[in-house]
């Protein structure tokens, strides 16, 4: 039996999660990442890991890579409530990489630092036979949004519209049609994620559970509800005018496109006790980007979308 025979998922839970100590994890295992107490404060730390072989799609540039890592790293501090400050990165390279293209992948890094507000601290550096990015984000919180605390009366939210990420595959992958405005779009979108540092200081003011989408949105929904013992209805899928219209020419389902693709780097959150009203006001205040109200928890298991099951799939590394 292979690493592919049994997918990520079930390799993490047969496997790696009997060797990991999380005694010392506010988070508990299977989290988006770990945290330790610290006097009044919570020390907030996640990995991430971006392999050019298996993760960047044709058209990808060197710049956009740079810019990628720091977006997956910081994504995971902002839906663990936690500010980020710092980042460390290993980067393993090629020796026939040129030089130019390696500066390109540090200036993508540096630029989406700085969108992010966290200072790149150093790291190590190596030779590989693929280019690798790991990046380790560091981040404080004065309290934890946790995955597993969503309750029956909860309010589901999302930072922002899906589906950027599986029309852009399609596009890249292939060759689908569209307006060069509307691929223009979808590419920007995918390459450079909108989420801002102040959604999450909005998303730390007012969730009550919270998880990052980088796998998906219908994985996202389904892993908060399991986690949770709860059921989601979902009434609205938010998707974007350039999604629907690229699904319609290249006669694709937008609802697929928005569940079942992962690399949005969206948040998916519950609240709980605030009016649809506050919620929207504190975005608003922060200067952060106006979330969307996509459903309610309910006693129940499952995800549910105007009544039919959402699947429980999503990107999944070894399949």
């Amino acid at each position: 039996m292979k690493l592919k025979d049994l997918g990520e998922r079930k390799i993490l839970r047969d496997i790696i999660f009997r060797y990991i100590n999380s005694n010392k994890n506010e988070l508990g295992i299977d989290e988006d990442a770990v945290a330790l107490r610290i006097n009044d404060l919570y020390l907030v730390l996640n990995v991430d890991t971006f392999v050019r072989e298996t993760d960047a799609p044709p058209g990808m540039t060197e710049y956009q890579m740079g810019y990628r890592i720091i977006t997956m790293t910081i994504s995971d501090l902002l839906s663990k409530g936690a500010l980020p400050s710092s980042v460390l990165l290993s980067i393993s390279a090629p020796d026939n990489m040129e030089i130019d293209k390696f500066r390109a992948l540090l200036i993508g890094i540096s630029d989406a630092c700085k969108k992010y507000h966290v200072s790149y601290l150093g790291g190590d550096f190596g030779e590989s036979k693929d280019l690798v990015l790991s990046g380790v984000g560091i981040g404080t919180a004065e309290r934890l949004i946790y995955r597993n605390s969503a309750l029956p009366g909860d309010t589901v939210w999302v930072t922002g519209p899906f589906g950027f990420s599986g029309a852009a595959l399609h596009y890249l992958l292939s060759g689908g049609k569209g307006n060069k405005e509307i691929l223009d779009q979808i590419l920007q979108n995918y390459f450079y994620s909108p989420l801002k540092l102040n959604d999450g200081k909005a998303l730390h003011k007012v969730a009550s559970a919270a998880m990052d989408s980088s796998d998906g949105l219908a994985f996202t929904l389904n892993t908060i509800a399991e986690k949770s013992k709860v059921k989601i209805e979902i009434n609205k899928i938010p998707i974007s005018k350039p999604v629907l219209e690229y699904a319609r020419i290249n006669n694709l389902d937008p609802v697929n496109l928005a569940l079942y693709s992962g690399e949005e780097f969206e948040i998916v959150f519950t609240v709980r006790g605030v009016s649809d009203y506050k919620v929207r006001k504190v975005f608003r205040e922060l200067n952060a980007r106006d979330p969307i109200r996509i459903g309610v928890v309910t006693e129940g298991v499952g995800v549910y979308y105007r009544g039919e099951r959402v699947s429980f799939k999503g990107w999944e590394h070894f399949r």
